[in-house]
């Protein structure tokens, strides 16, 4: 999952600034994905603290770093956070880039693999948060989770690799907030908050001068599993994974009031590039979204 790109593009290719004015925004279509997932996020991070089940460190920040605990001053003096976050980025660096080219050059291959991809990442957190819902609740239906997970991977694979529109949509969401809630609260503290920045700047560099400022309209059809179209918008399916990834890891080492603000700002920063998108034809998606929503929630959980 950590592997999908991160970027918003307009689905038409205008050639003035007139032409990018009319690019249709639609509130249910383009806020659908985003609202859900950041529900479902809250729900399956809720799951996993209630059922006292903590996933182990992610193998992509295997560097031991200082406890959170830790005086904000000696724990960024460390070079673990930096080393993690480095090491995360480079793997969505090269992933980014070797999807792209088996996208346009193994077309045949990049759909199997992406659909394999999918499929597995499905079964396993539906099966996750099937067991975490049994601890919680003791559901009968945690005697299925074989089945249930198969159905349910099975069924978001093909809404998002042959569908579109709102299914599509909503089988991104599920996927992003899914992985996205696991690794936010796993992933170690102080790499989450120098990842927010470092993620960010990738972002920025891939989307203006790197592997992403290459795509158009016409490669929309190809990268179909990583990217789902929402109105005239083109929505990276790592984007809403990293909208996840950060309210999950806000809620659960910062606390709800601090996840609150982040998801108003999330909500605020991801309207703003919306509205940059009538000026632009393609714009990163993480920055505004992401590091308005950390300085919220450290605002928040520090000085309110």
């Amino acid at each position: 999952m950590v592997g999908l790109k991160v970027i918003f593009k307009a689905r038409s290719n205008p050639a003035s600034s007139k032409e990018l004015r009319k690019v249709r925004l639609s509130v249910l279509s383009n806020y659908y994905p985003v609202s859900l997932a950041l529900a479902l996020t809250w729900v399956f991070t809720y799951l996993l603290g209630a059922s006292d089940i903590h996933p182990e460190r992610p193998v992509v920040t295997p560097i031991e770093e200082p406890k959170p605990s830790t005086p904000p001053a000696e724990a960024l003096a460390s070079p673990a956070p930096y080393l993690n976050t480095l090491i995360f980025i480079s793997i969505i660096a090269v992933a980014g880039v070797v999807l792209i080219y088996l996208a346009r050059r193994r077309p045949g291959l990049f759909k199997a693999l992406i659909t394999v991809m999918i499929w597995l990442v499905s079964l396993s957190i539906t099966v996750l948060y099937l067991v975490t819902a049994a601890v919680v609740t003791q559901p009968l239906i945690a005697a299925l989770w074989l089945p249930i997970g198969i159905g349910v991977a099975t069924i978001v694979t093909f809404l998002l690799v042959r569908g579109g529109g709102l299914g599509a949509a909503s089988a991104a969401a599920f996927i992003a907030s899914g992985s996205g809630g696991v690794i936010g609260i796993s992933i170690p503290y102080w790499t989450f908050l120098i990842l927010v920045a470092g993620i960010s700047v990738y972002d920025v560099v891939a989307v203006f001068r790197g592997h992403l400022s290459t795509l158009s309209r016409e490669d929309a059809p190809q990268l179909r599993g990583l990217a789902v179209e929402v109105g005239d918008v083109m929505l990276g399916l790592g984007d809403l994974f990293f909208y996840s990834l950060t309210l999950s890891a806000i809620l659960w080492n910062l606390g709800a009031a601090s996840a609150i603000a982040a998801t108003i700002m999330l909500f605020i920063g991801y309207t703003l590039v919306l509205a940059l998108l009538r000026k632009r034809r393609l714009l990163p998606g993480l920055p505004i979204p992401l590091l308005t929503a950390l300085a919220a929630a450290l605002t928040v959980a520090y000085i309110v």
